[in-house]
């Protein structure tokens, strides 16, 4: 799995999903290693600085980051789901992004973070986003301006 790094921007061909135990998130990158994905490709954001990556408004990362945010939303509606990212890893949970191409890999994906309890899974591909599953249970308190 990817060490630290930095902000976030546009995630080109990877696959985000939540959790709401860092555990869960643990387990399902184990299985996306157990499907021939590489260590390199599979991120798990938890913590203080995972969510600072993911930053869903730029705030925690300067002025250069809450310009960014701001061009993201008006021209990608799903970058606002960030802030739903962001919020689960601030809440004791993970999130776990996976670099994936490919309908059958990443069908297999998608399985693997399921059935280790990951939800709100979103596909960021080259030119589109794809939402694959909602949010599940009680969503995070963000502001009205960060949902779609």
């Amino acid at each position: 799995m990817s060490g630290p790094g930095r902000f976030i921007g546009y995630p080109v061909d990877r696959l985000l999903g939540a959790f709401r135990h860092a555990g869960g998130a643990a387990e399902a990158a184990s299985a996306i290693r157990g499907l021939g994905i590489v260590d390199r490709d599979i991120t798990v954001l938890r913590g203080e600085e995972g969510a600072n990556r993911l930053d869903g408004s730029g705030a925690a990362n300067g002025i250069g980051a809450r310009v960014r945010r701001i061009l993201d939303f008006t021209m990608m509606d799903q970058l606002v789901d960030f802030a739903h990212y962001e919020q689960a890893v601030r809440a004791g949970g993970a999130v776990v992004m996976v670099r994936v191409r490919g309908d059958e890999r990443k069908a297999a994906v998608v399985a693997a973070l399921q059935a280790s309890g990951g939800h709100f899974l979103n596909y960021y591909g080259r030119f589109a986003t794809e939402e694959i599953s909602r949010w599940q249970g009680t969503e995070p308190a963000i502001n009205e301006l960060m949902r779609r």
